[in-house]
């Protein structure tokens, strides 16, 4: 029962609470679109209903459980986290700097890269082979006098009958916060056929 609840509190503290309706932001554009690549991946997984299975590890404690997910509103709402690092808003336009690296043969790395310590959204990598994106890597921290959250996520493709799919994604995260205890964390889900 101690899990569950311990499950409640990060799910909530993972995908903060519903404000109500929120005008979209206004997107510039510059770096790597990743909001249109989750909705893409959102719409796909919703029509192609694959089996999802996630496992959630707090402080040590671990729980598995398999979800079935009918809707592109219900894959976007997983891939959460993944949508607020987006860097493509106003304010932005100058915030990062963008650097390919050649890993080998048709092998490459794309880096988003912030120039200041302010930005939540540290670092964007992004990982090709054959032109075809094999995983996104984002880092991000949040800090201040109360609390610093640390967080790594990875969302990873495969390619099958010439489409690209998220086939798996982990969030990895520290909670340091004034008058609590530390909280660690790690979450990984598993998208099936």
């Amino acid at each position: 029962m101690k899990l569950k609840y311990l499950f409640l509190f990060v799910v909530i503290a993972l995908w903060g609470c519903d404000e109500g309706q929120k005008s979209e932001p206004i997107r510039t554009g510059i770096y790597f679109d990743l909001v249109e690549l989750l909705d893409q991946q959102a719409e796909l997984l919703a029509k192609e209903k694959p089996s999802f299975t996630k496992m959630l590890t707090v402080n040590g404690e671990t729980e598995t459980i398999s979800i079935e997910l009918d809707s592109a509103s219900q894959w976007k709402a997983q891939l959460a986290l993944f949508y607020q690092a987006d860097i493509n808003k106003l304010g932005l336009e100058t915030a990062y700097v963008t650097e390919e690296f050649p890993l080998g043969e048709n092998q490459k790395k794309i880096i988003d890269e912030a120039k200041g310590q302010k930005a939540t959204v540290r670092l964007i990598e992004y990982n090709y082979l054959n032109e075809q994106l094999t995983n996104i890597r984002i880092l991000s921290r949040e800090n201040n006098t109360v609390y610093e959250f640390d967080k790594e996520l990875n969302l990873n493709f495969s390619f099958d009958a010439g489409m690209n799919r998220i086939s798996s994604f982990s969030i990895i995260g520290n909670q340091d916060m004034l008058l609590k205890s530390d909280l660690s964390y790690s979450l990984k889900a598993v998208i099936g056929n």
